[in-house]
């Protein structure tokens, strides 16, 4: 993609000349018809998206629910974290609901950038943590925090990582995201969710306020808790009710 085209996206206003010449090779633009899946959920984590025009949906399908609708992506916000994490796989799939025009990264390329160039790979990742935050409902520095740990374990690793019980940074992370979402959930639905356990497998909290004994708490409960974790911790076995 040329350099002053990727400086007219919103995304990179403010980037200099040369971190835009630098950037513009690893970004390219791909173009979708309405009905096209861009990727499908368990499809492998190659590409991170960013929306120009259009919009996209993103659904999660657990394992013992019908498919759920997590969030609408539209110009301006980011999709397939997955890649930007490091994980193997996508946690959920993309559709996009009208012809879509996006600009897409190698997850991989991504992770050299910020290795190999630090600073502007510092600042790529400060808005990539921006919007995630601001579609999750979280706090950017521990979005931020959870990006480049998960890059810096990518870069670092040589094989395939193994969940285990998690260390006190990892359970506090957690402990936030589901603060944040209860927020949200509580803003926009008037319930809760609160954090009861992780034992670096199995998630378990609590549903509270309307959520309690409404027909669509399962929906709550997988399509958004859970849609949204899987997001930031990819093995987690599932999200459980107490």
């Amino acid at each position: 993609m040329k350099s002053e085209n990727l400086g007219n996206l919103a995304f990179f206003e403010g980037l200099g000349a040369a971190d835009l010449r630098l950037l513009a090779p690893f970004f390219a633009p791909q173009a979708c018809e309405a009905g096209t899946t861009v990727f499908e959920q368990g499809g492998r984590a190659d590409f991170l998206y960013l929306v120009v025009e259009g919009e996209v949906v993103i659904r999660y399908k657990p394992d013992d629910g019908p498919l759920m609708t997590v969030t609408h992506v539209l110009p301006g916000g980011v999709f397939g974290w997955s890649a930007a994490m490091g994980n193997s796989v996508y946690t959920s799939e993309a559709v996009c609901v009208c012809r879509t025009s996006t600009v897409r990264i190698l997850g991989a390329d991504l992770r050299m950038l910020c290795e190999k160039h630090p600073a502007v790979g510092k600042i790529i990742l400060d808005r990539l943590a921006a919007v995630i935050a601001e579609r999750t409902r979280a706090r950017k520095p521990e979005v931020m925090s959870m990006l480049v740990n998960n890059i810096r374990q990518q870069n670092g690793s040589t094989g395939d990582a193994k969940m285990t019980k998690p260390d006190p940074k990892t359970e506090m992370q957690m402990k936030a995201l589901v603060e944040q979402l209860s927020a949200y959930i509580e803003t926009f639905h008037g319930g809760s969710v609160e954090y009861v356990s992780f034992d670096g497998k199995l998630l378990k909290v609590r549903l509270g306020g309307a959520c309690l004994g409404c027909p669509l708490s399962p929906s709550t409960l997988h399509g958004w808790v859970e849609g949204t974790v899987r997001q930031f911790f990819p093995d987690i076995q599932g999200v459980e009710p107490v």
